[in-house]
Formats: structure tokens, C-alpha cells, sequence
């Protein structure tokens, strides 16, 4: 199942997708085909996954994009190339079960798009973020003038754009890049032992949550309420609901079947 340059792992219910492109991680078209390829083969489908884990080998998460490939691009295939990362980003945003990036090291470029493309961001109190891509004469591709904003609000956000400038990660959570900072080497442990945490809970809601809050996050306030209550209702038909309720109010563990 493992590509050349991404490793799969299983911790229980969680998927792990480790980035093993030395020396850095760069994003190199591959690596997002591979974590593409490992997403579908590896969590889509199975209903046993409740969440999944990206992270990077290395003191490096992903160091950016692969700047000698850059050089092979002209007009027409540096816009394939970024459509492609963002088809891959697209496909963790799509997944039902929660993503969890643990940001192991370096975050640059596209490294720091694929990590905004995650639901939650555990990043090592070593790690470094940033959108340099000015420095070399280009912008982000993969999301980065649209993730940042979101994120860390447009005067932040145009800020890091225009000067390219590099930020700790106590920085980073201070803005709202990450949600959490954990110390030097603990990374994964931390994000794994949140998805313990998340999978103990029902997962037609924890996707319920998910779609809710990507696509409530895009519609004017009143539509998104909407949609919420329309997913809230949509639970009701579940047997998870009715184990959820039971084991409440007779003070035990429920046992969830998403279903």
C-alpha cells in the first residue's frame, strides 16, 4: 500500500500518512498523487477509519514546493501543477472524518497551504510557517491566498503574502494558524491522542460537524443556520442517536456503530 514517497501506518481507528520525501518533504506533484492515492485507499470507504493523521518525516512537515521542478513549468503546467495540490487538499477537506495535521517541523509554502487544508493543526514548538512565494517572483497555488485570510484575518494574512516572512510556532498559534503547540518531539503522540478523543464519538455526527462547519463557513448566516438544523435533524434517523441518548441517561460508555 506504502508509495515512494508516503508512508501509511494505522493507530486503532486513526489513519497515519507520513511525507517521506527526503531531504525536505518538498511537495513535489508525486507526493500530492501519493497522498491522494493513499487517502482513497486507505480511509475512503472504510467505516472502521474515524480519523486521520498527516504528518512528515524528518524535521521537515513539508518544506514547500520542489523549486528545482519549478523550473520545468510554463504558464499552462505551473496551473496544472497547483490545481493538482488543491484537487489532493480538496480530497482531505471532502473526507467525513476529521484531519489532523501534526506538524512535525518546517512548514513553508506548500507545506504551510497543505497544513491550512487540514481541520486541526498540532504543530512541534520547533516548527517554522510562512508563505515565502514572493521571494521567488511567484504567489501560493494551493490555497494560500485563500486558507491564510480565513485563518489569521486579511491584514495578517497580507502581511506574511507580501513580505514572505517566516514565523515561529508560538507566533503561529498566537494568530490563529495553529491550535496548539506541543514540545520538541511530541508531535504525533498529541495528535493521536486527540483522535482518540474524536473516535470515541459518533461518527455520523463528527461528519455532520465537519460538513456544517466547511460549508456553513462559506453561506451568509441565516443559510448556514439552516443548514445546520437540517443536519441536526438528519442525525435523528441514526441508531447512534438513540445509543447516545440511552447510554446518558444509564450512565455508561455508548457504544457507536455510524450507523
Amino acid at each position: 500500500m506504502d508509495g515512494k514517497r508516503v508512508k501509511i501506518d494505522r493507530s486503532g481507528a486513526t489513519v497515519i500518512i507520513t511525507i517521506t520525501n527526503p531531504p525536505v518533504n518538498a511537495l513535489h506533484p508525486a507526493v500530492a498523487k501519493e497522498i491522494h492515492d493513499a487517502i482513497e485507499s486507505a480511509v475512503v470507504g472504510d467505516q472502521s477509519v474515524r480519523s486521520l493523521v498527516l504528518t512528515g518525516e524528518g524535521r521537515c512537515f513539508v518544506a514547500g514546493g520542489d523549486i528545482s521542478y519549478f523550473q520545468t513549468l510554463d504558464s499552462s503546467t505551473a496551473e496544472n501543477y497547483a490545481l493538482g495540490i488543491q484537487r489532493m487538499q480538496n480530497a482531505l477537506q471532502d473526507l467525513s472524518v476529521p484531519v489532523i495535521a501534526a506538524v512535525n517541523g518546517v512548514a513553508l509554502g506548500g507545506g504551510c497551504e497543505l497544513m491550512m487544508a487540514c481541520d486541526i493543526r498540532i504543530a512541534d514548538e520547533r516548527a517554522v510557517f510562512g508563505q515565502p512565494e514572493v521571494t521567488l517572483g511567484i504567489i501560493p497555488g494551493a490555497g494560500g491566498t485563500q486558507y491564510l485570510p480565513r485563518l489569521v484575518g486579511p491584514g495578517i494574512a497580507k502581511r506574511m503574502l507580501f513580505s514572505g516572512e517566516r514565523i515561529d510556532a508560538a507566533k503561529a498559534k498566537e494568530i490563529g494558524l495553529v491550535d496548539e503547540v506541543v514540545p520538541a518531539g511530541d508531535t504525533l503522540d498529541v495528535a493521536l491522542e486527540l483522535a482518540s478523543q474524536i473516535n470515541a464519538n459518533a461518527p455520523l455526527a463528527v461528519a455532520a460537524a465537519k460538513r456544517s462547519v466547511n460549508l456553513g463557513t462559506q453561506m451568509g448566516l441565516s443559510d448556514a443556520l439552516r443548514l445546520e438544523a437540517g443536519l441536526f435533524g438528519e442525525l435523528f434517523r441514526s441508531d447512534d442517536v438513540t445509543e447516545g441518548v440511552a447510554a446518558f441517561l444509564e450512565k455508561r460508555s455508548p457504544n457507536y456503530k455510524g450507523a
